[in-house]
């Protein structure tokens, strides 16, 4: 059985990580904050790329 003070901690552990920015949008933050919007908008647009999956990523191997 799970206690209400561990439920508690639990709770504010994930709020906390669910608010604070990943490394990659800290970066394009920053980027876009030293007033390189163009450049920012261009590391958001590699980042997203390599976020995709690879098509047949998924798929079973077969053979």
């Amino acid at each position: 059985m799970i206690t209400p003070d561990a439920r508690g901690t639990f709770t504010l552990t994930v709020g906390i990580l669910t608010l604070t920015p990943g490394l990659d949008t800290a970066l394009i933050l920053r980027i876009a904050a030293l007033g390189r919007r163009r450049r920012a908008w261009g590391v958001g647009v590699v980042l997203g790329i390599q976020a995709e999956p690879w098509p047949g990523a998924h798929l079973p191997r077969w053979g």
